[in-house]
């Protein structure tokens, strides 16, 4: 009985632990608009695929859906398309939001 205690109080500790390691990474890479970009990517594809992805700024802004980047290297596992589109906002607490992604503007 004392084992699945431990077991259990051992499991619950890894899980908080984790949790709060995700979110303070979570936070730490949403706080520049590349760093949101690049949190995307590691969660879609893996960490792996940023050697090959050039992030850059685009002059475009749209009123609904925020600052447009360009990402080059970046290919979605599913499709197999290249996702080149990413438009970013700010949200209430500054951290930049990835608001769309897709293969076109």
């Amino acid at each position: 009985m004392k084992k699945k205690i431990l077991l259990a109080a051992t499991l619950i500790l890894l899980v908080v632990i984790f949790s709060v390691a995700f979110v303070i990474t979570f936070k730490e890479f949403h706080k520049t608009p590349e760093g949101a970009i690049r949190f995307y990517i590691v969660l879609h594809k893996g960490p792996w695929a940023l050697s090959n992805v050039k992030i850059i700024r685009g002059k475009y802004i749209d009123k609904f859906y925020g600052q447009q980047y360009v990402v080059e290297g970046f290919t979605d596992r599913v499709t197999g398309m290249e996702l080149r589109f990413f438009y970013l906002k700010k949200d209430e607490s500054g951290l930049w939001k990835i608001t769309s992604v897709g293969t076109g503007p």
